[in-house]
């Protein structure tokens, strides 16, 4: 009998920690940045420069779930890295913008959908007068991933010749 009862106190406080654990991560969200949150937004600094933006841009996305392995975090890290490494003035002038999703998100779905994804992916799309022209899945990133150098480089070639496109 006691050790039932001591098992079952056990229990009721793994249930009770856990779901202290997941409140106080739900109520910690709001405040600091969330993953989706963290995207580098540009300064506008003029009504000129807003049209400008407007026109024409280039959207780099790394769409991830909830769960995340270490590889996953690597491409999310690795990709921020290329982009701050060779494109700090387009990501400030908001001709390149760095998104960073969790599709498991509501409203976030669609981009499963939209993008055809079936994995941690990053894409890039060119977006023209707030329309989509061109996009892009950048699968190299499981084959590349085990070399940081590499995927670095490949990340800035895409985005790149994205940009050049304008």
């Amino acid at each position: 009998m006691k050790i039932k009862t001591v098992i079952s106190i056990l229990l009721l406080l793994f249930i009770v920690v856990s779901v202290v654990y997941m409140l106080a991560k739900e109520i910690r969200s709001p405040t600091e940045s969330s993953d989706s949150e963290r995207n580098l937004q540009p300064v506008v600094k003029s009504n000129e420069q807003a049209l400008k933006l407007m026109d024409s841009k280039v959207v780099l996305y790394y769409f991830h779930g909830t769960a995340r392995c270490p590889t996953c975090r690597k491409f999310e890290s690795y990709s921020n890295e290329a982009l701050q490494q060779a494109f700090t003035e387009n990501l400030n002038n908001g001709r390149l913008e760095w998104k960073i999703i969790n599709v498991d998100e509501p409203g976030n779905q669609h981009y499963v959908s939209d993008y055809q994804l079936y994995s941690k992916s990053i894409v890039i799309a060119k977006i023209q007068d707030g329309e989509q022209l061109a996009w892009k899945n950048l699968n190299r990133i499981w084959e590349l991933v085990r070399n940081k150098d590499v995927f670095i480089k490949y990340i800035q070639d895409e985005v790149g010749t994205y940009l050049e496109t304008d």
